[in-house]
């Protein structure tokens, strides 16, 4: 009995990686700066002075950690994606899911959900891996944690990779 197999796309940087492996380069880049950007931003509005030392020490890190939050983020996406399709059999909604997000109300929440489960990764282990080396009190800790899981959260899990295609 033949099985159909069917591979859809995940969104970047996960697909991308896997069949596009120098991708992880401006990838990295581009979220090294994004993170930098959230992090310089939320210390100078807790009023931290130096903040260059504290970048420092928690930078690469944090962007381990942000691409960890993606990873699992995309995992539940493609496990959503495996579930729908193939036991369910909700084939609209895995579509959409997977192609254009927006072309159904069930397909949004599943993405969004996503977004969720990659913020609180990331919030997670930011508090409470990322930070250790710094002179931060624990509130400055959880603001900073916060900070970057909401403005990193993975946006692009909403964008119709139909676009680009």
């Amino acid at each position: 009995m033949k099985q159909d197999v069917k591979l859809y796309n995940l969104i970047f940087p996960i697909w991308l990686l896997i069949f596009f492996p120098i991708a992880i380069v401006p990838a990295a880049a581009l979220n090294f700066g994004i993170d930098s950007l959230v992090v310089l931003l939320t210390l100078k509005h807790l009023g931290i002075t130096p903040k260059k030392p504290v970048w420092k020490k928690i930078i690469i890190r944090v962007v381990i950690f942000g691409f960890l939050g993606d990873i699992a983020g995309s995992a539940a996406m493609l496990a959503s994606d495996l579930l729908l399709d193939e036991v369910i059999g909700a084939h609209k909604i895995s579509f959409a899911m997977m192609y254009a997000p927006w072309d159904h109300p069930a397909a949004v929440i599943i993405c969004i959900l996503c977004m969720v489960l990659a913020s609180f990764v990331i919030y997670k282990l930011d508090k409470r891996f990322a930070f250790n080396k710094t002179e931060l009190d624990d509130g400055q800790k959880k603001k900073l944690a916060m900070s970057l899981a909401v403005f990193t959260t993975p946006i692009l899990f909403l964008v119709p990779t139909s676009l680009f295609f």
